[in-house]
């Protein structure tokens, strides 16, 4: 489920609720999130425990954690061979450095797309919509 921008003017937000807004997440990476970060330094099979959900789901959603950043996954080899990997999320400090620099990047960005708006533009880009349907 999508979030409107607008709906987070809010002074009661969360963390998870601008985390969860910028990047799309689900309820499921959300809890994922909490849950490593509770216990730094769990893997997989610890977070299967924890969540009643399928281990394949869970790797999806750690995945994608790790691919915006806010877990990171280090490699460790078992004493009779193999490997595991450890998740970890990032320090507070530094998610919330990361969130900031986001959010000026892309305030920077919708006020240059806002400003470069004009009414020829518009009108065209609704032209393409409705003209995509007409047969």
């Amino acid at each position: 489920m999508s979030t409107a921008l607008y709906s987070l003017l809010s002074d009661e937000l969360s963390c998870f609720d601008i985390i969860k807004a910028f990047f799309a997440l689900s309820d499921n990476e959300i809890e994922i999130l909490s849950c490593v970060h509770n216990k730094q330094g769990i893997d997989i099979e610890g977070l299967t425990e924890i969540i009643p959900k399928n281990r394949t789901t869970i790797s999806r959603s750690i995945q994608r954690l790790t691919s915006i950043g806010v877990i990171r996954k280090d490699k460790v080899n078992l004493v009779k061979g193999g490997y595991k990997f450890i998740y970890h999320s990032k320090p507070v400090n530094e998610i919330k450095e990361f969130l900031l620099e986001l959010i000026d990047k892309l305030a920077i960005s919708m006020k240059n797309s806002i400003q470069n708006l004009t009414d020829e533009l518009c009108t065209e880009l609704f032209k393409e919509v409705v003209n995509k349907y007409k047969k």
